[in-house]
């Protein structure tokens, strides 16, 4: 049972990318693409009744199969956790309240609920299937970034939506009195002026409800100028957020990078996050040259995964995970002293020149850890003294 236990985990971790786990996220996608197309096929009034059925019958299949996911998930739970202190069972509870564990009861949950209150035709309980969609959101990461913009900038949206019902309320009000003479089957109630506000409002109007009086064709025009100006606040501020976001996360996946470079274990948190905030990620492929003997230097690198090698005498010299190389030609602002090529897929960080000078200048603890080793490198009794800046 522990084998089997084991395997399913392997094959439906979220944080694997076995060859397993591709090929089920890949059977999962299909299913969900199955499921909602089949919702959508059978309210097709033209097709046969057998092809009806025959969609009925693969949205209940697909739903047994999501509940069969729901409880593996549930049942290997308590391998992704350290039990020291908690027992198998709330580590269990703790998952169906996890974002995954949401997800997955929001696919399976509703199809069963709606089967006991509806029947199972193409109109009832299988429309459900729409909501298998969301299954979708544990693989990426967007849904979260959403929610913490969302709780960040809750304020200001606030604001905004109180500015939007301000508008909406006060909108509704003066064309009721402007135009319920003129037009009573339109504006004949504060109801009807506040749909012709909102339609106004959100899509400058939708054309079914006019306001024939000057003022009321003033009014509109204001409110229509108001609802871009409105909305294009909404979306200023969630974008700032989202560029926030992205930052933020930028920053802490390079702090954690950095972190890992042992020369840098020394310099303090202070010229780690200053460094971090420049670096920029790269991916290279492996046999890719970085940098060419003799060419100018206009950038190094610190390694976070995989290997390079510098073609330096008197034997080529290998560098991995937490070295870094490219210093000595910024240091010395002389040309590059080695071919260096990748030997596997290599994610990096790039510093370039500007700001390897802006750093050095800001935080001469860390320009002291990169001559350190770019004399050891260089075979130098002295120091590798940096370029003048030009």
């Amino acid at each position: 049972m522990k084998a089997l236990e084991t395997l399913i985990h392997r094959m439906i971790d979220e944080h694997a990318l076995t060859r397993a786990t591709l090929i089920y996220r890949m059977f999962d996608a299909l299913l969900v693409l199955i499921g909602i197309g089949a919702a959508i096929a059978g309210t097709q009034p033209s097709l046969p009744p057998h092809v009806v059925t025959g969609c009925l019958y693969a949205i209940a299949v697909i739903w047994a199969l999501f509940v069969l996911d729901y409880l593996s998930r549930l049942w290997v739970a308590p391998l992704d956790r350290d039990l020291s202190g908690q027992s198998v069972w709330a580590v269990r509870r703790e998952w169906i309240g996890s974002r995954i564990g949401i997800i997955d009861l929001v696919t399976v949950l509703p199809i069963a609920l709606g089967a006991l209150v509806a029947d199972w035709t193409p109109t009832g309980a299988p429309l459900l299937a729409v909501l298998w969609i969301a299954r979708f959101a544990r693989y990426t990461t967007g849904l979260d970034m959403l929610w913490r913009v969302a709780v960040r900038e809750r304020q200001p949206v606030l604001g905004v939506f109180l500015i939007f019902l301000l508008v909406l309320l006060v909108a509704s009000v003066l064309a009721y009195h402007a135009e319920r003479e003129v037009q009573p089957d339109r504006f004949g109630s504060l109801s009807m002026a506040l749909w012709w506000a909102v339609t106004t409002l959100t899509t400058t109007g939708y054309g079914d409800t006019v306001p024939l009086t000057p003022f009321g064709r003033l009014l509109g025009g204001i409110v229509m100028v108001c609802g871009i100006t409105v909305f294009g606040l909404l979306a200023g501020i969630l974008a700032t957020g989202f560029s926030n976001e992205l930052r933020r996360r930028d920053f802490l996946r390079n702090w954690d990078l950095v972190a890992q470079v042992p020369f840098l274990h020394d310099v303090g948190p202070g010229a780690i996050a200053d460094l971090a905030n420049m670096l920029r990620p790269r991916e290279v492929p492996a046999r890719t040259v970085l940098a060419r003997r003799g060419q100018p230097g206009d950038c190094m690198y610190f390694i976070v995964q995989g290997e390079v090698e510098a073609a330096v005498k008197p034997k080529p010299q290998i560098m991995g995970p937490g070295e870094f190389f490219g210093e000595i030609a910024l240091l010395t602002g002389g040309p590059r002293t080695a071919t260096v090529v990748t030997l596997s897929q290599c994610q990096l960080l790039a510093l370039d020149i500007a700001d390897f000078r802006a750093i050095a200048a800001s935080r001469p603890e860390l320009l002291a850890v990169i001559q350190t080793e770019a004399d050891r490198r260089l075979g130098l009794g002295g120091r590798a003294q940096p370029a003048e800046k030009k």
